[in-house]
C-alpha cells in the first residue's frame, strides 16, 4: 500500500495571518458579551467544518477585521482555509466583481498588476500552486497571501486596504523595496513588480532564436538562442502629431537591430586576389604573367600571408520567438520547481513593456506618442519558422500564429514612480476596467470599447497577449475560428463612428489541476 505524503500543519501555515493584534501588549481590548458570542460561534464552525482549533485571539481578529459581522468573518475563514491548502479557484463567470482598495495612495501598482494577471488569465496560476520547500517561509508566505488575494478577486468579494497592506509588507518580506528612504511606503514601478513575481516563482522563460548576418566568415555565436519572461520595446522619438502602430515597433525590435563592435573572422585571401587582379595593368603581356621568376614571387608573396584575420564587423541581427516555454536559460541555469506540464506551450502569454519613460536631465520624462493597439497581431513573421508540425491535420493548410490581447495594465503620468495605475481584462464576452481609486465601483465593464482602445494609445505599459496557433479553414466544427480572425483588423483611430467591434473571443478550455496543495 502507497504511503501518502506527511501533511503540513496548519496551525504553522495560520502563523502567516494577520491575528493575534494584542498578543505582546500589556493593554487588552474589552469585549462585550454579543462580540465573545461571535468568537464563540466562529471558533464552533471552524471547528465543525474545517476541523480547525485554533486561538481565539485569532478568531477576534477576524471579526474585529470584519467589523464583528459574522457572515463576513465566515467567509474569511473559508478563504483563509483555501489559501493555506494551496487552492486557487477559478477565474470568475459573470459575478460582480468588487475589487480591492488602495492603500495610502499607493498600491495602485499591485492592484492593477494582479488584476491583469490573473482575474481572467489562468497561465500564471501554477505560480501560487506549485510546492515550495518549507524551510524557504518568506517564499511560502508570499505565495499564500498572494493567492488569498487572488481568490478574493476572482470570487468578487471586497479586498481591503488591511489586506493590501499586509501583502505589502510580505512582498518586502520576501526583499521586495516598496519604502521610500525614509521608509515610508510608495509606489513602485508595476514592470519591476512583475519582473520580481516571475523571478521569484521561477516562470519559464521565452526562447529567441538570434541570428546575425555579416560579410565576414560564419561564426558559432552567429546562431545562438536568448531567454527572457518579457518583451521590453524601446518607442522611437518622433512628432506628437504622428501615431504609431505597435506592429512596427515589434518590427524594429525583432529585425531592425544592428550590432556593431563584434569581432569575426575575415577570408582576406579572397580580397587580396581581388585587388591585385584590379590593380594588374591590363595590359601586361602573358609572357610576362606566365614568367617563372614572377610565378615563382606571388607563390611566395601568398604563402607567407595569413589567410584570415579578426576584423570587427557590423551585423544585422534577427530575432525569432521560439513558441514554448523553457525551463533553461542561456547561461544554461535550470528551473527545477515547475512542471512542463502547468506551462503548455497551446497558452503562451506573451508580456510586453512599452519603454514610455526615459531619463532627460536627471529628470524622468514620459514619451507620450500615441500607440495602436490591436486586439490581435498576426505574429507569424515573428515566429521560429523551423518549428514542428506546422500544417493543420484537418486541411492541410499552414497554422496561423496570432497574438489575443487579454489583459493590459496602464499607467497615467510623468514617472512609474508617481502618477496612477489602472488596468483592463477581457473576459469571455467582455471588457472589464479596475481603478481601485474610484471608490464607488472599482471594477466596471467597458461600455465604449473605442474608448477604452484610445486610452491604451496613450497609457498602455504592460500587455499580456496571449500566443495562438489556430488554422484558419473554413470548417462548421471550427466556425469559432473563423469568427476569432475576423477580428483580427480593429480600427483605433479616433474617430467615434469608427468603433472597434470586438466579437466573442472563446477562450481555451484550460486543463490546469486545481489540487489542494497542502503546505
Amino acid at each position: 500500500m502507497e504511503k501518502k505524503p506527511q501533511l503540513r500543519k496548519r496551525d504553522r501555515i495560520w502563523n502567516f495571518f494577520r491575528h493575534k493584534k494584542h498578543v505582546g501588549t500589556l493593554q487588552r481590548r474589552n469585549t462585550t458579551t454579543e462580540q465573545k458570542e461571535k468568537i464563540t460561534c466562529l471558533s464552533i464552525y471552524a471547528q465543525q467544518h474545517f476541523s480547525l482549533s485554533l486561538d481565539s485571539d485569532i478568531f477576534e481578529s477576524l471579526l474585529e477585521d470584519n467589523d464583528w459581522d459574522l457572515k463576513k468573518a465566515i467567509a474569511d475563514l473559508s478563504d483563509y482555509e483555501e489559501a493555506s491548502h494551496g487552492i486557487l479557484v477559478e477565474p470568475p463567470q459573470g459575478q460582480v466583481l468588487l475589487g480591492p482598495e488602495n492603500d495610502g495612495g499607493t498600491s495602485c501598482y499591485i492592484d492593477a498588476l494582479l488584476f491583469a494577471m490573473y482575474i481572467s488569465n489562468t497561465t500564471f496560476d501554477p505560480l501560487l500552486t506549485y510546492d515550495i520547500p518549507p524551510e524557504n517561509e518568506a517564499k511560502v508566505k508570499l505565495q499564500t497571501v498572494m493567492r488569498l488575494f487572488v481568490n478574493k478577486l476572482r470570487k468578487g468579494n471586497f479586498i481591503s486596504a488591511n489586506y493590501v497592506h499586509w501583502l505589502r509588507k510580505v512582498l518586502e518580506e520576501a526583499q521586495w523595496n516598496g519604502k521610500d528612504e525614509n521608509g515610508y511606503w510608495s509606489q513602485e514601478d508595476a514592470s519591476e513588480l512583475f519582473m520580481f513575481i516571475t523571478e521569484t516563482f521561477d516562470l519559464p522563460y521565452l526562447p529567441f532564436q538570434i541570428r546575425l548576418f555579416h560579410g565576414a566568415n560564419h561564426d558559432t555565436n552567429d546562431d545562438r538562442v536568448m531567454t527572457d519572461r518579457v518583451l521590453s520595446l524601446s518607442i522611437p522619438q518622433s512628432n506628437m502629431n504622428t501615431r504609431l502602430k505597435l506592429e512596427d515597433i515589434l518590427l524594429d525590435y525583432f529585425y531592425n537591430n544592428i550590432i556593431t563592435g563584434i569581432k569575426r573572422q575575415v577570408d582576406i585571401q579572397q580580397q587580396q586576389q581581388q585587388q591585385q587582379q584590379q590593380s594588374i595593368s591590363q595590359d601586361i603581356s602573358e609572357d610576362i604573367l606566365s614568367s617563372p621568376s614572377f610565378a615563382s614571387i606571388s607563390e611566395k608573396k601568398k604563402a607567407l600571408e595569413p589567410t584570415n584575420t579578426q576584423q570587427e564587423v557590423i551585423a544585422w541581427q534577427v530575432l525569432e520567438l521560439l513558441p514554448f516555454y523553457s525551463a533553461t536559460n542561456e547561461q544554461g541555469e535550470l528551473i527545477n520547481t515547475q512542471f512542463d506540464s502547468a506551462f503548455p506551450d497551446t497558452r503562451m502569454i506573451l508580456p510586453i513593456v512599452l519603454k514610455r519613460y526615459f531619463y532627460e536631465n536627471t529628470e524622468i520624462k514620459k514619451n507620450k506618442i500615441p500607440i495602436d493597439i490591436p486586439f490581435t497581431i498576426d505574429f507569424n513573421r515573428f515566429i521560429n519558422q523551423n518549428m514542428d508540425d506546422p500544417v493543420c491535420t484537418t486541411c492541410g493548410q499552414m497554422n496561423d500564429w496570432t497574438l489575443y490581447l487579454k489583459s493590459v495594465v496602464c499607467h497615467k503620468g510623468s514617472s512609474p514612480y508617481s502618477g496612477h495605475y489602472i488596468s483592463y481584462a477581457r473576459t469571455e464576452e467582455e471588457w472589464i476596467k479596475l481603478d481601485d481609486m474610484n471608490k464607488e465601483m472599482r471594477v466596471t465593464l467597458v461600455k465604449d470599447q473605442a474608448k477604452m482602445f484610445a486610452d491604451l494609445a496613450e497609457n498602455a505599459y504592460i500587455l499580456f497577449y496571449e500566443l495562438d496557433k489556430t488554422c484558419q479553414h473554413h470548417n462548421d466544427n471550427n466556425s469559432h475560428s473563423s469568427n476569432r480572425s475576423s477580428s483580427s483588423s480593429i480600427n483605433n483611430s479616433n474617430n467615434s463612428n469608427n468603433k472597434p467591434s470586438l466579437e466573442k473571443a472563446p477562450l481555451k478550455d484550460h486543463h490546469h489541476h486545481y489540487s489542494c496543495i497542502l503546505m
